[in-house]
């Protein structure tokens, strides 16, 4: 399965995000990830959210996230899985 890092990918994010399976991002750079959310749908990458640390607000945005991993899943919906033990890696498909 393929996935990358969101802070990993430099140059061009549409080219870098074909072919993956996975987009991983952390919580710290979601205000910079709104172009990745916008193509992931186009090209078939899921999306994963690491945010722990801080509380998820809920929001449009829940609907491109198909795994979440937050410090408290209480009331969070619209989200394909969500876990708060692990790591992203450990829950993808």
């Amino acid at each position: 399965m393929y996935s990358r890092w969101f802070h990993d990918i430099e140059g061009d994010l549409r080219q870098e995000m074909k072919g993956l399976r996975w987009l991983l991002i952390r919580r710290e750079d979601l205000a910079k990830a709104t172009p990745a959310w916008m193509f992931a749908e186009l090209d078939g990458t899921l999306i994963g959210v690491d945010h722990r640390g801080m509380n998820f607000q809920s929001g449009v945005h829940n609907r491109a996230i198909h795994l979440l991993l937050v410090d408290d899943t209480e009331g969070i919906t619209g989200i394909t899985k969500v876990v708060s033990e692990g790591t992203l890696e450990e829950h993808i498909w």
